[in-house]
Formats: structure tokens, sequence, C-alpha cells
């Protein structure tokens, strides 16, 4: 009798913890999924006397995320997202090339430049935010996130006049970069494009330009764009249904993007030295998303 009063009890109490159990998972935590656009740029400093301007680049993300309430409409909510963050980048002005005459000799010529391009960094973005039940139907989200860069990648075109000999040394290149991959002096594929002439004789410069082509080795400390972003983002989500929603999020970059050991000034060089010269300036990065999302 004893015995049968104890596995009744036994199994009261494990009903009772069942039911606990779920009751937490349902309400007091909650998994979900969203994906989209992503639209970016980098702001920094222009160089003065040209025009230089960064403009906005689309991607995609999608990404996993978990939320736990610890109070009445408030919960904490991390994210693991996949995002593309770049930017266009156009260049148009007084500038220089610095032409290749073998693998580790070069010259400089001034002349005028243009540049089009668009950058596409991958990351691996961990958003941290507070999140905030204001309605049924809406949710804002404030927090921080940081970002581990996986691929960075250019492409576009660069044309280029030289001032001293503009009907003979003036050529169009194609720009395939990947930032992390390319070597100093590198080309894109290998491939042989316009020939110049020059003050030393005809040169061949490589169709397709790698991100460092125009560098010897000592000159490539690192690649160009730093492995870590961190910045603090914010957002609000409208809910359609219980479990569907569309989402508008805003990010805003502390930290600079680009290393300044690798990152050059396009308009001058040194010309005493016949050197490089090295950006300090912070490019960060801005940007938002548009998702959407099912929370389960």
């Amino acid at each position: 009798m004893l015995k049968a009063c104890k596995i009744t009890n036994m199994k009261k109490w494990f009903l009772s913890l069942l039911v606990l159990t779920t009751f937490s998972f349902s309400y007091g935590q909650s998994f979900g999924i969203r994906a989209g656009l992503n639209y970016n740029r980098f702001n920094g400093p222009y160089e003065l006397g040209v025009n230089e301007k960064y403009s906005l680049s689309n991607g995609f993300h999608f990404g996993i995320n978990y939320a736990y309430n610890f109070a009445d409409r408030f919960a904490i909510k991390a994210e693991l997202v996949y995002t593309q963050i770049g930017t266009g980048y156009d260049y148009d002005g007084e500038s220089f090339y610095k032409v290749p005459i073998s693998a580790n000799a070069f010259f400089y010529d001034k002349g005028n430049t243009k540049i089009n391009m668009k950058i596409s960094n991958a990351y691996l973005t961990i958003p941290l935010t507070i999140q905030w039940e204001v309605s049924k139907k809406i949710e804002v989200n404030v927090g921080v996130y940081a970002g581990i860069l996986l691929g960075p990648r250019g492409s576009g075109t660069l044309r280029y006049v030289s001032y001293a000999q503009p009907d003979s040394l003036r050529f169009r290149q194609s720009l395939i970069h990947n930032y992390n991959n390319d070597l100093a002096g590198g080309a894109a594929q290998g491939a042989i494009g316009p020939a110049i002439f020059t003050p030393v004789g005809i040169v061949e410069l490589a169709r397709n330009a790698g991100a460092y082509y125009n560098y010897l080795d000592i000159e490539k400390v690192g690649t160009l764009y730093n492995s870590i972003d961190f910045g603090f983002t914010g957002g609000i989500s409208y809910f359609i249904n219980k479990g569907f929603y569309i989402g508008f999020r805003y990010d805003i970059g502390l930290v600079d993007l680009t290393n300044n050991e690798v990152d050059v000034l396009r308009k001058n060089y040194d010309e005493a030295n016949n050197n490089f010269i090295f950006s300090k300036d912070v490019d960060t990065n801005i940007g938002f998303q548009v998702s959407f999302g099912f929370r389960f």
C-alpha cells in the first residue's frame, strides 16, 4: 500500500515537472530563422581634390536565432548570421599608376585614374540584442554585433590616362580581387592584357589585376581588410501572424575595416622615395537589412 502510494506520488511529481518544463520551453524561449537583403556602404574620409565616394551595395543574409525571456515582454536574443557587407567605390581624378617593368621593378607615372568597383565581403556575424515586445504585432531589438570576415572580394574596372603621354600610356584594366588570397604583384587568372608604350619600352599589363598587383612583397603587410568587425545594431519587426514577420535592422560599425599598413592613398605617392603612401583613415560599415523571418 505504501509502495503504491510512493509510485503514485512519483508519477504526479514527474507529470508536474513535465508540464513545467513544457511551459517554460514554450513561453520562456523561442527559436527562429530569418533571411533577406542587405544594403551597405563604407563610411570614411575622402581624398581632397578628386571625385571619390562610397555608395550603397546590396547583398543577402540568412541565419538562425534564439531568444530567452528574462522578464515580461523582454528577452535576450542571440543570432548566428551569414551576411554580405560591401560597398560601391568610385574614384575619378588626379592619381598615379605604378607600372611593372619586371617581377620586382616598377616606375611611377602621374595621370588621371577612374575606378568603378563593387566590394562584397562575407562575414559570419553574431548579433546580441535586448528584445522588447511592444505589442502583439511589434518587437524592437537593440544591441551590438561582432563579425568574423570569411571572404572579402572586389570587382570592377580601372581606366588610366598618363599626363605625360596621354596618347601612348593609356589603358583599361579589369579588377578582380580576392583580398585574402591574392599575392603581391599577382594577376587574377594570369591573362595578359593591354600593352602600353612607356619611356622604358613596351610593357604588357595583366588584363585582370589582383588586389595587390602593384605591390612589392615588402609592401604587402597582411591583407587589406581586417578580420573583425564590431558595432551597434537595432531594428524593428512587424508580425503578420504569430510566427511570420518582416524586419528592418540598422547597423553602425565602430572599428576600422581596413588595414592601414596595406590601404594605399590613390592621389599621391612618396616621390622622394618612390613609395606608396599608406592611409591612416578609419573606414567603418553602415547599412540596413530587410528580412523575412519565422519564430517557433
